[in-house]
């Protein structure tokens, strides 16, 4: 698996590239078993047509279809400057799997994303067996917890 700041740098390098505005995020989906054979993709922000490119970086690089972004007219998309990520990868994670492992959950998929919202910081999600949701947020430069929530995906009403 190659880290982040390696995919970038093989991204900047290959002809698929197309000069985007501005690096926005990192994303990694993956079953919990397969993180190891996980590849980042990687998004670049167009403000002028509030759109984003994602690059997803394996042996190749796969360049996906453009798309809207999803936010609420309030939310401003921040530049991801890989060299405020002062944490490893792997540290964090194990991190994460700590306070999985507190509440008692286990998990079968996660999806980590490395991204600015004021700071730069790892937003871990956990979905579980449970039907529940461990959302993390630590902080990328210090590697402090800054969140950690559980919700449920099912809420029964009577």
């Amino acid at each position: 698996m190659l880290t982040i700041k390696e995919s970038y740098h093989k991204l900047l390098k290959s002809k698929e590239f197309k000069h985007e505005k501005f690096l926005c995020s990192a994303l990694l989906i993956s079953d919990i078993n397969n993180i190891e054979k996980s590849l980042w993709q990687i998004d670049f922000y167009n403000e002028d047509s509030d759109t984003v490119n994602t690059y997803t970086i394996g042996d190749d690089i796969e360049v996906n279809k453009e798309s809207k972004i999803f936010k609420d007219g309030k939310t401003k998309i921040e530049k991801l400057d890989l060299d405020e990520v002062k944490t490893d990868f792997s540290e964090i994670y194990q991190h994460a799997l700590d306070i999985l492992k507190k509440h008692r959950e286990n998990a079968v998929k996660v999806v980590i994303i490395l991204q600015k919202q004021k700071q730069t910081l790892w937003n871990i999600l956990f979905i579980t067996r449970g039907f529940n949701i461990l959302n993390i947020k630590i902080d990328a430069e210090d590697g402090k917890v800054i969140e950690e929530k559980i919700t449920s995906f099912v809420k029964f009403e009577k």
